[in-house]
């Protein structure tokens, strides 16, 4: 997203839905961050659980390029049988001491947009140990219609050999994807972008994980909201 100048109030958004861009159901208290073009973090003046979405609220008060995140941190979650029900609890499989384990995971989840103020500068620096990330490999504010774009897929850091791409429209029907992107070997992958207006990238992890006692998988999931331009 691109605004004239400084200072702006923006709100930042973060919903579920059935439909991208569509606010359905709250999303809950995800920790909300905005990193400045200094790379420090910025503070909302206030956050706002409502029926449909979380709004975060903050003035950007310096030129430049500024990431938005939301994000649900590394938790366990184990899957549980009891008298025939299953539930999930909020817990690692070694803290749980009754109900059968159907299966326990380490679930992630991080939304990310930019925010351009004025002109376009380097974008912050992102922490490295994320557990799953959509990288683009040019500028946000750089996006146009029938460019391809190139992105790339990051686990702690490091590429994810043969990560997938999911890219929704808007207009879109549903959780089914306009297009499915194959990265390469070193997760990346090019997407025609063909049309001006907003769209959602998004990219899942599930890595089954040996000799941990706590979770039997890793189940990660990375969103990214970018808008090309004519």
């Amino acid at each position: 997203f691109i605004v004239p100048k400084a200072p702006v109030w923006i709100s930042a958004d973060v919903t579920w839905g059935d439909v991208a861009f569509t606010a359905m159901e709250a999303a809950g208290k995800q920790s909300i961050a905005i990193l400045g073009p200094d790379g420090k973090r910025l503070a909302p003046a206030s956050v706002f659980v409502g029926k449909t979405k979380t709004t975060a609220e903050v003035e950007l008060t310096s030129p430049g390029s500024y990431r938005i995140e939301a994000t649900d941190p590394p938790t366990y979650w184990t899957q549980l049988r009891i008298d025939g029900k299953e539930q999930w609890k909020k817990s690692p499989k070694n803290e749980i001491t009754s109900g059968e384990i159907i299966r326990s995971d380490l679930y992630y989840a991080e939304a990310v947009a930019f925010v351009t103020v004025g002109r376009p500068t380097p974008l912050p620096e992102v922490d490295p140990e994320d557990p799953l990330e959509i990288r683009l490999r040019e500028h946000p504010s750089n996006l146009h219609a029938g460019k391809l774009v190139e992105l790339q897929v990051l686990s702690y850091g490091k590429h994810v050999s043969g990560a997938k791409l999911k890219v929704f429209g808007e207009g879109g029907d549903g959780h089914r994807p306009d297009l499915v992107v194959d990265c390469d070997s070193q997760g990346r992958g090019k997407v025609n972008l063909d049309r001006a207006g907003r769209y959602l990238l998004s990219s899942e992890l599930e890595r089954a994980v040996e000799n941990d006692p706590k979770a039997d998988m890793h189940a990660f999931n990375a969103y990214l909201t970018v808008v090309v331009l004519k």
